[in-house]
């Protein structure tokens, strides 16, 4: 077997005994320790969908709490208005976000640094205002999802380990993927792609559609564990402020980053200081702040460092014998 083909193998078996643990959680676990797994979870799903076009794809989007929203709120309004049940609402979900990504790249991806950064805020902010004065959407009232079309509370925590494993791999086959070369050649010198014959917009179109719709899905899946839902909790800055924190904590552009970055941010932070939101503000910047200066690479930066350094160590005595004879 190959050194490719192993590395695939280790990681399809990885990712069936990850799915599998997490699967049998319900009902081996209290509720409070089950809650606190599903929003760590849920986190997780986000920060990874951010990471394909903000980490990976080097696009600091901060508009994607628009999609957060869209998902959850097709959803709601899929359950509210027609008899379809919740698998088709969550598809119907990440298909909508998608499409809405689809349409606003066309002007967003024509911006770069800075001034994507301001237009994808702007369009956030702006979709906060439509939702808060459209009256088929409740307004600013929100929504409540009737409790008979959202799934079980042991079926909601499956549906959203499912969909946080999901993100995880579509990551990490974008990492190892022709169309992930082109993307991060395009992520650290956009001019210089589009020399070698790389095409910037489409492959960073084709990144932002595909992070839009995984952010959709899980969008839906908040909805349908929120049951109740209002324009400033799902499409908020917070959402996409809080994942591109634990993205860079975690790692930027790895598979592994938004993983530890959202176990860091959301349970030894957030979770932890849960009383005092001020500290948890303080405390998240300074980590960003110390990350950016000490360990640009990240928490994931930092254990391929060690283990680099660990493996250096056992092979050099090896190197030094073999020299000797």
């Amino acid at each position: 077997m190959t050194g490719t083909r192993r590395t695939a193998a280790l990681g399809l078996a990885l990712t069936v005994a990850v799915t599998l643990v997490l699967w049998s959680v319900p009902g081996r676990v209290d509720r409070n320790t089950q809650d606190l797994l599903l929003n760590l979870l849920i986190w997780i799903g986000v920060a990874q969908a951010w990471n394909i076009i903000g980490g990976i794809g080097g696009q600091l989007s901060l508009g994607h709490s628009v999609f957060i929203g869209a998902g959850g709120y097709t959803s709601a309004m899929l359950l509210l208005k027609t008899d379809l049940g919740w698998p088709v609402a969550l598809v119907g979900a990440g298909l909508v976000s998608a499409a809405l990504a689809w349409v606003v790249a066309f002007p967003l991806l024509r911006l770069s640094g800075v001034a994507f950064t301001i237009g994808s805020s702007a369009l956030a902010l702006a979709a906060l205002a439509w939702m808060v004065t459209w009256t088929w959407t409740g307004e600013s009232r929100g929504l409540t999802v009737p409790l008979d079309a959202v799934p079980d509370r042991e079926a909601k925590f499956r549906l959203i380990a499912v969909l946080a494993v999901l993100t995880c791999v579509v990551a990490v086959l974008v990492l190892r993927s022709s169309f992930g070369l082109r993307l991060m050649a395009v992520r650290d010198d956009e001019r210089a792609a589009a020399a070698l014959g790389v095409p910037a917009e489409v492959v960073k179109r084709r990144a932002f559609l595909l992070s839009a719709g995984l952010t959709g899905l899980v969008g839906a899946a908040v909805s349908l564990n929120q049951v109740y839902i209002e324009p400033n909790s799902m499409f908020g800055l917070t959402w996409v402020v809080t994942a591109l924190v634990m993205v860079v904590v975690g790692g930027s552009g790895t598979a592994e980053g938004p993983v530890l970055g959202a176990f860091v941010i959301y349970y030894l932070v957030n979770r932890s200081l849960e009383d005092q939101p001020m500290v948890q503000a303080i405390l998240s910047g300074v980590l960003v702040i110390v990350v950016i200066v000490v360990a640009p690479r990240g928490i994931a930066g930092l254990l391929r460092s060690g283990v680099a350094w660990i493996r250096g160590r056992r092979t050099a005595p090896r190197t030094m014998a073999e020299a000797s004879t």
